[in-house]
């Protein structure tokens, strides 16, 4: 793992940056909430490094960069809810606040053993959802917007890379089978949940202008994307209730790799990496 930093220009994103509008509209949602669970997961991963780093060098400094990286995660998300509220979707406010309510219940009436898990719960979904999205959605990234999209891309590649350390962490603090599985399972509802809820929002402020064709036409879309992505994620995710569950044997593909080096650069390309990986115009440099 490494600390990426790429200077992505999000004062000049658009909000609609991918040709499949309700693509772009459903990640935004996710683009809103994100950052109060990277503030959520870097707290209780804080405390684990108090409880077991001096212990565990070797986590101690998995954790450091996870941190990090997830620290670097909220700066730019929060960077582009600017620009989400700037263009109508303030009502996104209300919600993030009543979400950011609800993590804090999760971490003020809950064991550190069940906020970790919930981590390593949201973390190895997220392993899933990033090959989904670097993988199999090349028909919603190609020709979009470079900084919505690459803004996207750049981080679930990292979620990708630290795939294992909330595991670790678990494993350091409790070990406990059925304290993960509750916060798998508990972690997978409230982020789905709320990811859900701010896509709503924002859709239904962009559907208040449309005719009841068009919102129906919209609707249809949004479900269509829903499914697909259950589909390829939801049986991957099943393999979460082994017992023996590693993620860190689950290896990343070449694009993933191409998708890390190409966020690594000090001065990232304004080309969508989806179009660039599809040209390999820009990854052998």
């Amino acid at each position: 793992m490494i600390i990426r930093k790429p200077d992505f220009d999000l004062a000049q994103a658009t909000v609609v940056w991918s040709r499949v509008p309700e693509f772009a509209l459903y990640w935004n949602g996710a683009s809103a909430v994100i950052p109060y669970v990277e503030f959520y997961l870097n707290n209780v991963m804080s405390e684990v490094r108090k409880a077991k780093g001096a212990g565990d060098p070797a986590l101690d400094a998995e954790l450091a960069i996870f941190i990090a990286q997830e620290r670097n995660h909220a700066h730019y998300h929060v960077a582009y809810n600017k620009r989400l509220y700037d263009a109508g979707f303030g009502a996104l406010k209300g919600l993030i606040e009543t979400i950011t309510a609800e993590l804090k219940v999760l971490r003020d009436k809950r064991s550190l053993a069940f906020n970790v898990a919930y981590c390593a719960g949201f973390e190895n979904a997220a392993t899933f959802t990033s090959r989904y999205l670097i993988e199999q959605c090349d028909a919603d990234f190609a020709g979009a917007d470079p900084a919505g999209s690459n803004l996207f891309l750049w981080h679930v590649a990292e979620e990708f890379e630290h795939r294992s350390v909330c595991h670790e962490a678990f494993n350091a603090v409790s070990g406990r089978y059925f304290t993960r599985i509750a916060g798998v399972a508990y972690a997978f509802w409230h982020i789905n949940h709320s990811f859900d809820r701010a896509a709503k929002t924002i859709l239904d402020v962009r559907r208040a202008g449309m005719t009841e064709a068009e919102r129906k036409a919209s609707r249809k879309v949004v479900a269509a994307i829903k499914r697909r992505q259950a589909w390829h994620t939801f049986p991957r995710v099943l393999s979460l209730l082994n017992p023996w569950f590693d993620p860190a044997s689950i290896r990343p593909t070449p694009k993933i790799e191409a998708a890390l080096a190409f966020f690594a650069r000090a001065e990232v390309p304004q080309e969508s990496f989806t179009d660039a990986y599809a040209s390999r115009s820009l990854l052998g440099a």
